[in-house]
């Protein structure tokens, strides 16, 4: 996915399992591990950074030293519930438009090409939301890409590899730190976050 103001590279599938990575334009990334209720978290040091400043993200980096954060899904604290979201097919679908909700029928539209493959557009609109669908016009009907536009921003979400397994591998023990543990490695500082991570 691309918006403005996020950058998405994730596996998932239909139990809510996903692994890849989340960036925010000159605020860092986080690499993301999800399966089941549990969640692992590796923001780089530049995430650190626009998080806490200069200084105490660079302290926090060099704390964290490239271990993933293990929490639950349900600790908002660590900000993983929204993130997890990011892994939930159904509430991916809610924020696209609302696509299977009552409203305007969908407008197909003519055979369009889509990375090479040919799609058929189908279009839908309501209030200040429009939503784009291409489905893949040969094969499984499969949405090949999807355009949003919503209070003049524009996202745009391309969907592939489908039939794939999310990989199963979680993080060792050796590369993770517990939520306990970053609070502790915080509580050395100077000062804790401003907000969540």
């Amino acid at each position: 996915m691309k918006a403005p103001d996020l950058t998405l590279k994730l596996a998932l599938d239909e139990k809510a399992n996903c692994a890849g990575k989340i960036q925010v334009p000159r605020k860092g990334s986080v690499q993301i591990v999800k399966r089941g209720g549990t969640i692992w978290l590796k923001p780089d040091a530049a995430f650190w950074k626009a998080q806490l400043g200069e200084e105490q993200g660079a302290q926090a980096a060099d704390r964290v030293r490239g271990r993933y954060i293990k929490g639950s899904t349900q600790d908002d604290e660590l900000g993983s519930k929204g993130l997890a979201n990011a892994c939930d097919l159904d509430a991916f679908r809610s924020a696209s438009g609302a696509l299977d909700s009552p409203g305007p029928h969908w407008k197909r539209g003519p055979v369009t090409d889509v990375d090479g493959r040919k799609a058929v557009p189908v279009t839908r609109a309501r209030d200040d939301v429009r939503v784009r669908m291409l489905v893949a016009a040969d094969g499984k009907p499969q949405p090949l890409r999807l355009d949003r536009t919503a209070d003049g921003n524009e996202d745009r979400i391309t969907l592939d590899r489908y039939d794939r397994n999310v990989p199963a591998r979680t993080p060792p023990a050796d590369r993770t730190m517990t939520a306990d543990e970053l609070h502790d490695a915080f509580s050395h500082m100077d000062s804790t976050p401003k907000e969540s991570v």
